[in-house]
């Protein structure tokens, strides 16, 4: 999958009433079903079925709140995947002329990932990351590091994305001064290397398996790189999976150090 545009995102959507007929009553045409279809207008496809509760909340109105926020705290918009048909998106922004040095010349720049879903299948959220500069080939590797969100059922649109963009912020500043340094002062245990191997897709075992023979994991949060490495560069990034299973590695690891 092609990386987008933020105008890739704004395509128009339109709420349908879904209708239908009693089982045993073919005659009669039911109004009402409590259900209602989500449909993409410049298409034509239909992104969701949803119940009457579920409250349509536009990328670009999100953006629109999404964006001053950021814009002021120095981020920049730096990716945007759509998926499922546009039925998902998600939003990436990086804080460029912020830099934090978590061990010395291993530099970090705090980032943001916003999601929104038209099927249902994922909140209107923001979670906090990183991006580590490795110096010998310049290569960018991110991981996701905390979340905020609001359930489209329960959508404030005037106040919450604002908030939730936020409270990621400062997360994420928390974990930058807190998190990491744990990590980086506890060694790392055998149990635990073998732990995170097991979630890991077969296809890309024998390249982590190399890459911690090569750089052998010394604490957790070279645990983390290691992990992090395959997501970005051995995973296929074009893979919706892919975004969701990294999302979840930084937790992974973080409670392992505690628990070490």
């Amino acid at each position: 999958m092609q990386k987008h545009n933020i105008n890739d995102s704004y395509f128009p959507v339109k709420e349908i009433p879904a209708v239908g007929r009693h089982l045993d009553k073919d005659v009669t045409l039911l109004n009402n079903t409590g259900y209602k279809f989500i449909v993409r207008e410049d298409t034509g496809k239909v992104l969701s079925c949803m119940t009457d509760n579920y409250k349509l909340v536009t990328n670009k109105s999100i953006m629109e709140k999404a964006e001053p926020v950021l814009k002021e705290q120095g981020a920049v918009l730096s990716d945007v995947r759509v998926f499922g048909n546009g039925a998902r998106v998600r939003y990436k922004y990086t804080f460029k002329d912020t830099k934090v040095e978590v061990e010395k010349n291993d530099w970090l720049n705090p980032e943001i990932i916003i999601n929104n879903s038209y099927d249902g299948t994922s909140e209107v959220s923001a979670m906090g990351g990183a991006f580590r500069m490795i110096c010998s080939n310049g290569l960018i590797i991110g991981y996701t590091i905390g979340k905020e969100g609001s359930r489209h059922t329960v959508w404030n649109n005037k106040a919450d994305i604002e908030a939730i963009v936020k409270s990621v912020i400062n997360k994420t500043t928390t974990v930058f001064t807190n998190d990491f340094p744990a990590m980086i002062e506890k060694g790392v245990k055998k149990k635990d290397t073998q732990k995170l191997l097991e979630l890991f897709p077969g296809y890309t075992m024998e390249s982590m398996v190399q890459y911690m023979l090569n750089t052998p994991p010394k604490n957790y949060w070279d645990l983390l790189n290691a992990a992090t490495w395959v997501t970005t560069h051995v995973m296929k990034r074009e893979a919706e999976a892919t975004h969701k299973f990294e999302s979840r590695i930084f937790d992974t690891v973080k409670n392992m150090a505690a628990r070490a």
